[in-house]
């Protein structure tokens, strides 16, 4: 599978969780971390990949420049949309765009108020990032349905490389 195609399985997943939710599970915080719900950790990947999806036009990609749409956060038929919109764009990316070369700028280098400076990179390059960026947040996400008593599954938020881990080791054993 392409990276694209990854990277839709990745969302699809969210998806089916936004399917079997509520609203007030989206917008269920961990304790002590108010700010953090499931439905603004959803937002921000998918903001993730809007600024990515948007500096494919432009060769220049910024993830500060998120759009940051509240609704998407607190309204599953927001979210599903946005998740929609986002897969269909990804699923336009050609595969042989994976070497081209992107622009990846950062506001700051470090320093709050420094100037934004740019890192060379390839869409090949940031959709990796992108795809373990979503896994670390899915596994928040997990995190935080488990502490509100809903199971997510067992292969929610796990990177696919533990996952094969985790196959390798079951046929191993016994």
């Amino acid at each position: 599978m392409s990276l694209t195609g990854d990277s839709i399985a990745l969302l699809g997943q969210a998806d089916d969780l936004l399917e079997r939710i509520d609203e007030s599970l989206l917008r269920a915080t961990a304790p002590g971390f108010e700010s953090g719900s499931i439905g603004a950790q959803l937002r921000h990947v998918l903001d993730s990949y809007g600024c990515f999806l948007l500096g494919l036009e432009s060769g220049q990609v910024d993830y500060e420049r998120r759009e940051r749409d509240l609704a998407v956060e607190s309204e599953i038929e927001a979210c599903r949309a946005r998740v929609a919109q986002v897969t269909t764009r990804l699923g336009q990316v050609a595969d042989d765009a994976s070497r081209r070369p992107v622009q990846v700028r950062c506001d700051t280098d470090g320093c709050a108020g420094a100037p934004g400076v740019a890192s060379d990179s390839t869409v090949r390059r940031e959709l990796q990032f992108l795809m373990s960026h979503v896994i670390h947040h899915f596994a928040l996400i997990a995190v935080i349905l488990r502490l509100h008593d809903f199971d997510p599954g067992e292969t929610f938020g796990v990177a696919p490389s533990t996952l094969a881990h985790w196959k390798r080791s079951s046929e191993h054993v016994g």
